[in-house]
């Protein structure tokens, strides 16, 4: 299990001096990023056969996307958008089941069995405390309730064709790992550690979009400039390096694969059904 005593004097949990909220560029490169993969996240959420009157949690909801289309999908339950900043979530529109709070994950808490449905992306692999906190949500569920976690897979970049966009992306990898604690090997774990967690049904799957001129090539060129001097610092790579890296996941005649998706869900068993008495 990571603990805090695995972080360096240097590392700094996601979102608090890297990738903040706040930052001129973030709700840009967070919507791109919903525009690379909300449609992976709402095919794996509708095999759940999604009722009308569940509660749901997302965890993470950066720009508020999934939640929104959650809340569209259970009229009849209760939606609740949850992140450390919520400051990106627009408040126009937002349907009257939708219920949007400031959430910690790793210290708040919610009552066992309140959710029929969980779900996160891109989340639970910047958390030093992340299996601890796996257990914990786990007990949000309600029996038969579904979890849908969604994390990073760096694999793409390994057999990239492209020398200076391999040199890039992997570095941005490092970066993230070295600054905020980042797991990016934690997820091709999946999806044991949900069945160490006792849930049942499990199943894994993998999606990968590409870069060039798509959401997927500016969220990625959005992060490489916003980390610009750390890639400098400790990989060498030059604003001249980083302004053709640039160049080329924005070109639509440039094809790459970028980071991976890769989820893993399963259920919550559900409360065994009591047998009926015979009548005599």
């Amino acid at each position: 299990m990571s603990t805090v005593k695995d972080m360096d004097s240097t590392t700094t949990p996601y979102g608090h001096l890297l990738f903040m909220h706040s930052d001129n560029a973030e709700a840009e490169r967070l919507t791109a990023l919903a525009g690379a993969f909300d449609q992976d996240t709402i095919h794996r959420l509708e095999r759940f056969g999604i009722q009308p009157g569940w509660n749901c949690l997302e965890i993470g909801s950066g720009v508020g996307t999934i939640a929104h289309w959650l809340a569209t999908q259970c009229p009849h339950g209760e939606v609740i958008a949850a992140d450390l900043d919520t400051s990106l979530i627009p408040e126009g529109g937002r349907p009257s089941n939708l219920r949007v709070i400031a959430h910690d994950v790793t210290v708040d808490d919610f009552p066992e069995g309140s959710f029929e449905l969980i779900c996160s992306r891109f989340v639970f692999e910047h958390l030093i405390d992340r299996d601890a906190v796996l257990a914990k949500v786990v007990r949000w569920l309600a029996p038969g309730g579904w979890l849908l976690l969604e994390d990073t897979g760096p694999f793409p970049f390994d057999s990239s064709p492209n020398p200076l966009y391999r040199k890039v992306s992997k570095a941005i990898m490092a970066v993230a790992t070295k600054r905020m604690g980042s797991d990016y090997g934690w997820s091709r774990s999946f999806p044991a550690q949900l069945r160490a967690n006792g849930l049942i049904h499990t199943g894994i799957h993998a999606s990968s979009h590409g870069v060039g001129g798509t959401p997927m090539g500016r969220a990625w060129r959005l992060t490489a400039e916003h980390i610009a001097a750390d890639l400098d610092a400790q990989f060498g790579i030059t604003a001249a390096d980083l302004a053709e890296f640039a160049d080329q996941v924005e070109s639509p005649s440039f094809d790459d694969l970028c980071i991976a998706s890769v989820a893993a869900w399963g259920q919550r068993p559900p409360v065994p059904t009591m047998p009926v008495p015979r009548q005599n």
